[in-house]
């Protein structure tokens, strides 16, 4: 393989994949041309080629180590690259903070591969170390060959969990969307205070992990934008989530009394509306927080903390610069986030929050203009043809170039995990898929062109398993769809949990899969944003709602209930079969929903979430997916506030607590 195939494959452009008709499809040198020059390369070029392909494929062999080297943290082994002519050299290697300074006789390392160039053989040995504390460290290596530096990634073998291992321990949690919460105390979209109010009550019932909607930044000055899935900055927090009657232990008592005694606090609250005003809630939000922060600049408590808090911040995201009143919103964000995961554990939950780490971010927002330089010029991510969407999907988000993120010791990458997994007892990945691959948007002479794209996937998958110890948090990994069997190994194989929804749980004959074949290492939840709630599923007001906003016709709902029909009854015989309960297509949704979450509760699965929606019955959706302003997509709020929720639900919670435990 040389030339511009080889570039291909050298740069990570895929060659093939199988699509999910079973249909094996390659793609053409076009397509792949088009994805080299979205990269910034001319694939026109062969002095470009031939530079690109010595400098990825041969200049390796060339440097002894790379900035980055990876490293066994059990036995400390890991590979250096040297002229065979330096095999019976010695080489000095130093790791300062973690004592390492040691002269190693290269003859003695047994060999690992080889590499051929221009007539000259270039050898990769094993070097070993000995056990490792995880994480990163600085190391130089001096020899025949010179001085040479590299990080050290002291690699652990799998993620931390200590549910992995343990069939004793299954925890309980509860799925939402913060901002559906409904009290007569927010400002109409749900709160930290919001979340604390859930945890107590969740944590009564016996609950372990409170599963959250992305915490990331949106856009301030275009509230409308309120996907999660689509932020600004996916390592700051939305400041509408501050609880702005929960700020004295932050800010003090002085300021929060000046703030309460100047500002309207009281106008705007317990909006009653079934979905959010956005443009509202943020006008009045930020009004009360630039108030907020006038009256904490009077005396301003805890400043050292909150100079602290922007310093290390800046440390992890490169230098952002955001304006002192925009730091002071983030610093309130990570406070109430951090109590809230300390009153979990307080209250004895097992995990306490999880957190949702979104697959990209807009080529608009703060993220993508602190880290252009990761990114590709045209194209974006999105998904392959499926049934749902035969043409395929594009989801408007840049898509990082595979060689690029690699800057910087992959800095960038390292600065969402971090982020995300901070203050939280676990991380879920949406679209775990995209550690390995991620399927490219992009247009060539006016033509809609696509192909997978692959990833440094041993190094991302390196800097979860490091950064989930260092925080010991546990990582979940959305593998909903096709999933390259590499994936599913490399999760197993890295204690990295899946993430399964109840619906898509089918055998090869459509029926639902037995209970006792459900994924032993996997969340399992019924439904999530991108589904109808269960009460919408069985009482088909999903397909109602699609037809009244005008996005399926008159046929299609016919079709789609017929389809539905077919489903309910399926799941009528898997309840009979596992639960010896039987059920007719007129019985009550939440009936039903009981019985199947109470068999799910004996499921092999580690972990189980509520979905809180399913407890309020709800039958609009919190998302259509394919859908932009056809919907009010991530606007829907609850219709119960917790108080009743819960009193209602608390026999049917605490019964599937006592099956977990059992």
């Amino acid at each position: 393989m040389q030339g511009l195939q080889q570039l291909f494959y050298l740069h990570g452009i895929g060659f093939d994949f199988v699509k999910y008709d079973g249909e094996h499809v390659i793609f053409d040198n076009i397509t792949r041309q088009a994805a080299l020059e979205c990269c910034g390369v001319n694939p026109h070029d062969p002095q470009t080629i031939e530079n690109l392909n010595f400098e990825l494929d041969i200049a390796p062999w060339t440097r002894v180590v790379e900035e980055v080297t990876l490293c066994s943290s059990e036995s400390g082994k890991f590979v250096l690259k040297i002229h065979e002519s330096l095999k019976h050299s010695m080489v000095g290697i130093k790791a300062q903070a973690v004592g390492i300074d040691k002269t190693i006789l290269l003859s003695a390392c047994e060999e690992n591969g080889e590499y051929i160039h221009n007539g000259e053989r270039y050898i990769g040995v094993d070097v070993v170390l000995g056990q490792l504390p995880i994480g990163y460290f600085d190391m130089t290596l001096e020899g025949a060959f010179g001085e040479v530096s590299s990080e050290l990634w002291s690699v652990p073998k799998h993620c931390y969990n200590p549910y992995y291992y343990d069939s004793s321990k299954k925890p309980l949690g509860i799925s939402l969307q913060l901002y559906t919460l409904k009290s007569d105390r927010n400002y109409g979209i749900g709160d930290f205070a919001d979340l604390q109010q859930l945890i107590d009550l969740f944590a009564l019932q016996g609950g372990d992990f409170v599963l959250l909607n992305p915490l990331h930044l949106l856009f301030s000055d275009s509230p409308e934008e309120a996907s999660p899935y689509s932020p600004s900055h996916r390592c700051l927090i939305n400041p509408l989530y501050i609880a702005l009657d929960d700020i004295e232990q932050t800010v003090g008592n002085d300021c929060a009394q000046r703030f309460t005694s100047t500002a309207d606090v009281g106008s705007g609250r317990a909006t009653s509306s079934k979905f959010i005003d956005y443009t509202k809630t943020s006008n009045l939000k930020y009004k009360l927080f630039e108030r907020l922060y006038e009256c904490w600049l009077e005396s301003p408590f805890r400043e050292d903390c909150f100079n602290q808090f922007i310093d290390a911040k800046q440390v992890i995201l490169s230098g952002l610069e955001l304006s002192r009143f925009e730091w002071f919103l983030q610093w309130l964000c990570s406070e109430q986030l951090a109590s809230c995961q300390a009153l979990c554990i307080a209250k004895g939950m097992e995990i306490g929050l999880v957190n949702d780490l979104a697959v990209g971010c807009t080529g608009g927002g703060l993220e993508f203009g602190s880290y252009q330089s990761c990114f590709t010029e045209k194209a974006n991510i999105g998904a392959p043809p499926d049934p749902w969407a035969e043409q395929g999907q594009n989801w408007g988000m840049p898509a990082l170039n595979p060689i690029r993120i690699k800057q910087n010791k992959f800095a960038y990458f390292k600065s969402l995990v971090r982020s995300n997994l901070n203050q939280v007892g676990a991380l879920r990945i949406d679209h775990v898929m995209s550690l390995r691959r991620l399927w490219w948007c992009f247009t060539s002479e006016e033509r809609e062109l696509g192909c997978y794209v692959y990833y440094p996937f041993d190094y991302l998958l390196a800097i979860l398993k490091i950064e989930s110890h260092l925080h010991h948090s546990l990582v979940i990994g959305e593998d909903l769809g096709v999933v390259p069997p590499e994936v599913t190994q490399a999760l197993h194989e890295s204690a990295i949990f899946g993430n399964t929804l109840f619906y898509f749980e089918k055998n090869h004959e459509g029926e639902f899969k037995a209970n006792e074949e459900l994924r032993e290492n996997a969340l399992i939840m019924v439904a999530n944003h991108d589904v109808p709630p269960f009460h919408g599923w069985w009482t088909e007001k999903d397909i109602d709602i699609k037809y009244e906003y005008g996005l399926i016709d008159k046929h299609q709902s016919h079709h789609q209930k017929h389809a539905r029909t077919v489903e309910k009854q399926r799941l009528v015989k898997w309840l009979s079969e596992h639960g010896g309960v039987d059920f007719d297509m007129s019985a009550l949704s939440q009936e039903v929903y009981r019985a199947v979450m109470q068999i799910l509760a004996k499921s092999p699965s580690k972990l189980l979430a509520i979905q809180l929606d399913d407890l309020d019955s709800q039958a609009f959706p919190v998302n259509i997916p394919g859908t932009n302003k056809e919907y009010p997509n991530w606007r829907r709020k609850l219709n119960h506030e917790l108080n009743e929720l819960f009193e209602f639900n608390k026999n049917f919670i605490q019964h599937l607590n006592a099956i977990r435990k059992q």
